[in-house]
């Protein structure tokens, strides 16, 4: 069973992967080829960083799940600018953090595993917020547009994906959310419990 924790951007999703993390669980990061990782870029931190030839080459032994170009909304030169995850952090790892534009790049073949969406809900008034208090510099609207307008889609996407389920959360704190994942990787058998209750 792998976790994708989902949501749009400053809803919470890095502080559960932290939480997991102190908690001992093994979470998956991202990889960029970005030459200059920049607090202007969406989550640009929190990338693996890769050079250009290497992410060539993990496209060219299809070694992925998905390759997305990189933030739009950045002031990088998006052809030359992507983002992703490998097949082997992937297999590595049970828990990672997405956002709707990167999940709506994954081929529904890419994944064997059971997936369990853990989606995480705020709204915008609560978001700014977030993003006010963890002083960060990406620019709020620009990539509140970005992710707007795969909103429907994305939805369409959690209730309708292969081999999966969904546990929703509306504004929950992370440190819970990270618990309630914790709990279920502990316990495979409460999965049902939380599934039938947090839907």
């Amino acid at each position: 069973m792998k976790f994708l924790i989902v949501g749009l951007h400053s809803s919470g999703k890095q502080e559960v992967l932290d939480t997991l993390t102190e908690m001992g669980v093994k979470c998956g990061r991202l990889f960029s080829n970005l030459d200059n990782p920049s607090p202007e870029i969406y989550n640009s931190f929190n990338y693996d960083i890769f050079t250009t030839k290497e992410v060539n080459e993990i496209f060219e032994n299809n070694a992925y799940i998905f390759i997305n170009e990189l933030d739009r909304s950045s002031n990088v030169n998006s052809y030359k600018y992507f983002e992703g995850l490998t097949k082997y952090e992937f297999d590595n790892n049970d828990v990672f953090a997405l956002s709707p534009d990167q999940l709506l790049h994954i081929s529904p073949n890419a994944i064997k595993d059971d997936i369990c969406f853990v989606w995480m809900d705020n709204d915008k008034d609560d978001r700014i917020l977030k993003y006010r208090k963890e002083k960060r510099t990406y620019n709020f609207s620009n990539r509140e547009e970005i992710e707007k307008n795969d909103l429907d889609f994305f939805v369409k996407t959690l209730y309708n994906y292969n081999n999966s389920s969904l546990i929703y959360f509306v504004k929950e704190d992370p440190c819970r959310v990270a618990t309630v994942i914790y709990s279920i990787i502990q316990h495979p058998d409460l999965m049902d419990v939380f599934v039938k209750n947090f839907n």
